[in-house]
């Protein structure tokens, strides 16, 4: 019965239905209320865990901050559990750890894929994985091709637990590892060895035979071997030759050389000639057929001035006479080149002339000549250099040198820099007999500097008229300022006024005809010279066009813009000359292009941007052509274009569009205005802007044609401005049968793509399909296109297994998809990126043929590929014809095919109206979107369609419970504090199912406890603690003993724990039950099984909590019920605990203040464990309360050095070498190191030592080794002493000398000694100061000037002195007149008055010690 229409519920509750009762939920706001009907005022206390607690009827004055608002625990997948002063993450199942960040799987969970056995562990699970898988999980295929088990190149196929070797032709066997023998038929002839090679075999044929398998003889005499005509005989495996007289050799290939015996005579050369040879007696001084007869040379009487000839062979010598004085023999006394042998001849024929004969040599060494006449030219080597003048004297020159160089050679050049004739900052650069001044710029607003030495300021350009931006640059020559204007581009003359820009709007030329110079090679290359040439400025937006051309049909050179480059072409009858930059020059910037013919061969200079400062170079040297020669057609220069008959010779074909400026033909400047005006050119350069604003909307690329522009559209937009859009079809509307036909109306061959936009949600349906007309119905089908599992897949034949896209596609997103077949290569496109997706059987696309869209007609099957297909094609493309449904505007003349037949197929992309069938429940707002809906659903409500009651929303938890939504209601969770005050439940019946599981959320430091326990008859459910660890016992009425199994895992350590114990096999009726802590598996069963419990619904169970138990619980639930704190009989859902009586719950988690006592000393911190405490100390202090004073030399912290103790720290006091705060760094004494010569520094502790060469020795490797001795390796200078020591000689300097050898006298005047400017001269073992005026002594520090101003108290001081002396000698004299008359006047004698006056007497009468020798 509806017992909610009596309307129980008061003060504004809601009433809800139950399974046999009500119940009410409270108002939350304005006046609280609570009781089973909200009758009651809401006192908090009732539910406050405090004593002697007061509130104010209606007002919840208790509330605790609720720690879960930050949101502390890791969303999504968990819950935050408020607690007092603290809060609780209850994880889902399969997470653990303190924020449910640890993901944990055990057995219960299936983790163990691919068919593995799960085994459960102490810490966890292992799975055992079946043959071929591995991994934690078995969740890894192993690749069993991986350790390349094929052999021989075959090809591995990878299965499950095995692998297929598929052999490559030659081998077989389950590897691949049998080689077939091939040469086992014996296929080799003529004793040939058969070789069996991989899938062939090969013969080895004796010398003699050839062929495959050597069947044929070889004809050895078939390729002519016998040379100089002589006739081959062949033979078996050989052949002979049978030579012509005068040759020799197997092959005939031997001339004989009839000069072998060598006959002729006096080393005459000999020509062999066919069966002969002759003789040639050239240079040898003979005659004759075998050159035996001697020519008589001294038959002409060669020798001048009555000189003796003497015969020889190829020679004669004259022997001249000495005239009859030296200037004579100079001038008259010739002498032979062949001196040694004159002298030994002189003396077998005269030995009295020998004496005169030497002298005659001797004077005449620069005369020479077969007769004794020619005087030898020593300029003849150019000696001198640098462009001196050389001089021929005898046995000798002279080297007049040029000015600016000087030395012997004049090799010399004089650095005209060296005196730094530049002034003002300017730099020298030093030239040949001159030099150069380089002028700094000049700062701003200052003139700058000129002249020959920068010594002028130029005034060359105040009030200059130069224009349009001109830089004006000032110079000075001979003594007049005048200035030079640089023009900027597009300017020109003297001023910079007259433009050089001009354009052309449509294709047309310039002809220009220029007097071409002549030229000859040597001045082309010259390396200054520009050679045949154009250069001028240009920009275009176009990438194919003619920049100039210049010559005729077969001799010219030209300059075009190719696919947005630079292509330059030079071509003669003789050669061919061609270089191209690849870099985009048609950009719509200026860029400046050289072309012109050198020495160098052609070569292209650009400037501009993408160009350095140099600008790029690009040249073709025509290495292997002939030297280019342009022919007088160069004259004729065609500017922006040529005739048509010379435009066909360009790539391009297309007259210029575009701007030019500083046009040169071979470097002379043309001006536009001198150009005639009617060929098409404009003056200046105008140009508009036209894809800014965009005018393709976006849609497309706007590309600009300089006079206009044009869109490259986007797929699926078209028309000129790209604002038509292809439209949209959709397909299987509402679920209707629908699809498109079309006749194919030309072959398009093997190769092919097919492209269109989709948009679907539907996984699976049929595409596009290509059919052949046949007799059958249907026709064949050989190539299709659909959806599978939401990915594309391509088949070409039946029964093929076909490729798939790698791509998830049916988002309901509208995206582009391209197939590409190539032959029978396919390539998948989507969003930029192309897959090759595998090969199919090879199609072909013919006339005829039928295309099938969006599914076949009503009574043909198409579940093979996916059923008809939902959603919506657009812009559908057979390479580039579109497959339309209705004809559209065909004005951009885009091939076109028109359906043959169409089956409802709507226009645009309309999605079904879902919402019509009103999907959306409990009073959800349902919102139509593609082929799919949204509920809008009212806030107790949630879900697709809003069929899932939310009833936390309500916030019905009283006193800060945490609401958790349930399937059919809600719980109200809490914590608990238990002091061995048991809480019972009654379940009345209610549960929909047995118990499989128990949930418990606990905290607690007893380490023996009964957590919950629940019995009926003999039937029993305790779970508890035993030594700390879970335990749980089990015995239903099925069983005959009861089940006892117990954990691992320490819970009792005042930490929150999460305990789960369940069923691990929830299939079958009986199972072994699990244990697990946090998430993670504590222990099994396993092998004992059990049921689940069922007793629980009966009447007359018990079920009680924390019957023995101290500590705090959280959540705990039976199965999937809540055991609740707070009895709650609002809940709707059916299945629920219930409180047995009104015991007292002591809400919230709390313990006893251990830290109210301070326990913690020494500055700690305390820390409240769940009934006990822990100290966090300060630094310095151990112990359980802080009280001892840690030692931190215990750890003994100093690696090399001493530990001192401190509070809360330590000090190391480090051993020699070492530092650091551990003492732990070894300190590099060789950064330091004095190792000398050479020697490798070594380290070591607190020293180093010096590895020293092979050739030295010592500590520091300062001596030589082996030492060097006294007398034998030294000398000392200067009178030192050598004395032997352990590491060799060493010499005790005299005073004045120091070095290791005493070679260096000391200068003294080194440290300065001399002062008052004193200059100090070095002397022997001493110094002499040479000083200033006014000043004297030894080091210049006496002022004469001071000493003559003590002059004048010296006259008053002298005299006063004086006066002094004399008055003390009175008094004294007095003195002693005085006692001598006492003495006399007495009459006494007194030997100790005697000795005192004679002592004071005797005192008076020495001399005062001087006072060095009282400082003694």
């Amino acid at each position: 019965a509806d017992k909610c229409l009596s309307a129980p519920c008061q003060n504004g509750a809601t009433c809800v239905d139950t399974m046999d009762d009500y119940a009410c939920i409270c108002a939350r706001e304005g006046l609280r209320y609570m009781g089973k009907n909200c009758d009651e005022l809401y006192d908090a206390c009732s539910f406050a865990p405090c004593e002697d607690c007061t509130s104010i009827p209606g007002d919840n004055c208790t509330e605790e901050v609720d720690e879960c608002q930050s949101n502390p625990c890791f969303e999504p997948r968990v819950l935050c559990v408020d607690q007092l002063n603290g809060y609780f993450c209850r994880c889902p199942a399969g997470y653990g750890g303190q924020d449910c960040r640890t993901h944990v799987t055990d057995c219960i969970d299936e983790p163990c894929r691919n068919n593995g056995t799960c085994v459960l562990l102490s810490e966890g699970f292992e799975c055992h994985c079946a043959p071929g898988f591995e991994g934690r999980t078995c969740e890894e295929d192993i690749n069993e091709c991986s350790s390349e088990p094929c052999q021989n190149g075959a090809i591995c196929i990878d299965g499950v637990g095995e692998f297929h070797c598929f052999c490559v032709p030659g081998f077989q066997g389950y590897n691949c590892e049998i080689d077939i023998n091939e040469c086992a038929s014996r296929p080799c002839e003529n004793n040939a060895t058969c070789i069996n090679e991989k899938d062939h075999y090969e013969c080895e044929c004796l010398v003699g035979f050839a062929g495959v398998n050597c069947e044929s003889e070889i004809d050895e005499c078939e390729s002519s071997p016998c040379r100089n005509g002589a006739i081959c005989h062949d033979l078996v495996a050989m052949y002979s030759c049978e030579c012509l007289p005068g040759f020799d050799g197997i092959n005939c290939e031997v001339d004989v050389d009839e000069c072998a015996s060598e006959p002729c005579q006096n080393g005459a050369v000999c020509h062999d000639m066919v069966n002969s040879y002759q003789c040639d007696c050239n240079d040898t001084g003979f005659e004759g057929d075998y050159c035996e007869v001697d020519i008589s040379e001294c038959a002409s009487d060669p020798c001048k001035h009555g000189a003796t000839c003497l015969e020889g062979v190829k020679e004669y010598n004259c022997l001249c006479w000495p005239g009859t004085e030296q200037h004579t023999m100079q001038l008259d006394i010739f002498a032979s080149v062949s001196k040694d042998l004159q002298v030994s001849k002189m003396k077998r024929a005269n030995p009295q002339r020998m004496g005169h004969f030497k002298l005659s040599v001797i004077n005449l060494l620069c005369i020479t000549g077969e007769n004794c006449s020619v005087n030898i030219d020593e300029c003849e080597s150019e000696p001198c250099q640098n462009g001196a003048t050389c001089e021929d004297e005898i046995n000798g020159y002279t080297c007049t040198c040029p000015v600016g160089f000087l030395g012997e050679l004049c090799q010399v050049n004089i650095d005209e820099c060296e005196s730094q004739p530049c002034q003002n900052g300017g730099w020298c650069e030093d030239g040949r007999a001159s030099y150069t001044c380089h002028c700094p710029e000049a700062e701003p607003g200052e003139l700058p500097w000129g002249g020959h030495h920068c010594h002028v300021k130029l005034y060359g350009c105040i009030d200059h008229e130069c224009q349009n931006g001109a830089t004006c640059h000032p110079w000075l020559k001979d003594g007049e300022h005048g200035h030079t204007c640089l023009c900027p581009h597009g300017f020109y003359d003297d001023q910079c006024s007259t433009r050089t820009t001009f354009s052309f709007s449509t294709p047309g030329f310039i002809h220009i005809q220029v007097v071409l110079e002549e030229r000859t090679r040597r001045e082309v290359e010259h390396p200054l010279h520009g050679g045949f040439g154009v250069q001028l400025r240009f920009r275009t937006t176009i990438p194919n066009l003619l920049l100039f051309y210049r010559g005729d049909m077969d001799n010219h050179l030209l300059l075009e813009i190719l696919n947005g480059g630079l292509h330059a072409r030079a071509f003669s009858e003789e050669s061919e000359l061609d270089v191209t930059f690849s870099g985009l020059v048609s950009d719509g910037d200026w860029r400046d292009a050289h072309v012109f013919v050198d020495h160098e061969g052609l070569v292209l200079i650009l400037k501009g941007p993408g160009c350095d400062r140099d600008g790029c170079r690009v040249i073709d040297d025509g290495a292997d052509e002939p030297f280019f020669q342009p022919s007088e057609a160069f004259s004729h220069i065609y500017i922006g274009g040529a005739p048509e008959e010379l435009l066909e010779y360009s790539v391009s074909g297309t007259g210029f569009i575009g701007c030019m400026e500083d046009l040169m033909i071979d470097s002379k400047p043309i001006l536009p205005q001198t150009l005639p005006e009617d060929q098409g050119h404009e003056l200046g350069c105008s140009k508009t802007e036209w894809c800014k604003p965009d005018p393709c909307y976006g849609h497309g690329r706007c590309v600009d044609l300089w006079t206009s522009y044009q869109c490259d559209c986007y797929r699926p937009f078209y028309s000129d401005s790209c604002s038509e859009e292809f439209p949209s079809w959709t397909y299987s509307h509402e679920d209707t049968m629908s699809f498109s036909t079309y006749d194919v109306e030309k072959s398009h061959g093997s190769s092919f793509n097919v492209s269109f936009f989709l948009r679907s949600l539907k996984p699976d349906g049929l595409l596009l399909q290509l059919r052949r007309p046949t007799d059958e119905e249907g026709g064949e089908v050989y190539f299709s296109v659909y959806l599978g599992m939401g990915r594309v897949f391509i088949s070409s034949v039946p029964n093929n297994a076909p490729l798939t896209a790698p791509v998830f596609v049916t988002t309901g997103e509208k995206q582009l998809l391209q197939i590409e077949v190539q032959h029978k290569q396919v390539i998948f496109e989507h969003a930029g990126l192309r897959y090759g997706i595998g090969e199919i059987h090879e199609v072909n696309i013919n006339i005829g043929d039928q295309v099938y869209v969006g599914g076949l007609p009503r009574d043909w099957d198409s579940a093979v590929w996916g059923g008809q297909f939902k959603g919506c094609l657009q812009d559908l493309r057979l390479d580039s014809v579109h497959l339309d449904v209705d004809g559209w505007d065909s004005s951009t003349e885009e091939e076109v095919y028109l359906p043959r037949d169409t089956e409802n197929v709507k226009n645009g992309c309309v999605s079904d109206d879902t919402c019509k069938m009103r999907p959306c429940q409990n009073g959800g707002e349902c919102t139509t979107t593609f082929n799919d809906f949204t509920c809008s659903c009212l806030e107790d409500f949630t879900g697709k369609i809003c069929e899932t009651r939310v009833w936390c929303v309500s916030d019905p938890c009283i006193n800060g419970g945490l609401c958790m939504d349930l399937p059919d209601g809600y719980e109200c969770v809490y914590n608990a504090t238990f002091e061995n005050n048991p809480v019972q439940y009654s379940a009345r019946g209610s549960l929909a199912e047995p118990v499989s599981n128990i949930y418990i959320e606990l905290r607690t430091r007893s380490e023996n406890a009964v957590l919950l326990r629940a019995s009926w008859g003999s039937d029993l459910l305790m779970v508890g603690l035993l030594d700390s660890s879970v335990q749980v016992e089990i015995h239903t009425g099925n069983s005959v003993e009861t089940l006892i199994f117990k954990g691992v895992r320490r819970v009792a350590d005042g930490s929150w724990h999460r305990v789960n114990i369940s069923r691990a096999d929830k299939i079958h009726k009986s199972s072994p039950w699990v244990i697990t802590v946090d998430g993670i598996t504590d222990t099994s069963s396993e092998p004992e099984r059990t049921g689940s419990v069922h007793f629980l619904n009966e009447k007359g169970a018990v079920l009680a909590i924390a019957e023995s138990f101290t500590g705090c619980l959280g959540a705990v639930r039976l199965g999937r019920v809540h055991l609740p704190f707070v009895d709650d009989y609002k809940s709707p859902q059916f299945s629920q605990f219930h409180i047995v009586g009104k015991p007292k719950i002591h809400l919230g988690c709390t313990s006893a203040p251990v830290c109210d006592s301070d326990p913690c000393l020494n500055g700690a911190t305390c820390e409240d464990l769940f009934d006990k405490f822990g100290c966090v100390c300060d630094s310095g202090w151990e112990g359980e309360q802080c009280e001892i004073d840690t030692d931190d030399c215990a750890s003994q912290p100093c690696v090399y050095g001493t530990c001192k103790d401190y509070l809360a720290g330590f000090e190391c006091r480090c051993h020699p070498g070492y530092a650091g705060t551990l003492c732990d760094e070894d300190l590099d004494e060789c950064e330091q190191h004095a190792c000398e010569h050479g020697g490798t520094c070594e380290d070591g502790p607190n020293m180093y030592t010096c590895i020293c060469p092979k050739d030295y020795s010592g500590p520091r490797c300062q001596w030589e080794y082996p030492p060097i001795q006294c007398g034998q390796d030294v000398q000392c200078a200067n009178d030192g002493v050598c004395k032997d020591g352990l590491w060799g000689a060493n010499c005790t300097c005299m005073p004045g000398f120091t070095g290791s050898r005493c070679e260096m006298e000391i200068n003294e005047c080194e440290s300065d000694p001399c002062r008052n400017g004193g200059s100090c001269l070095d002397r022997f073992n001493m110094f002499v100061c040479e000083c200033p005026p006014g000043y004297s002594g030894p080091i210049c520090d006496i002022n004469k000037q001071a000493h003559k101003q003590g002059i004048p108290w010296l006259v008053v001081a002298i005299p006063l002195l004086c006066f002094c002396v004399l008055i003390l000698i009175i008094g004294m004299t007095v003195m002693l007149l005085m006692a001598k008359k006492k003495r006399q006047s007495e009459g006494a004698y007194s030997p100790s008055s005697q000795e005192l006056a004679g002592a004071r007497l005797e005192m008076d009468s020495m001399l005062k010690v001087p006072p060095e020798e009282r400082l003694i």
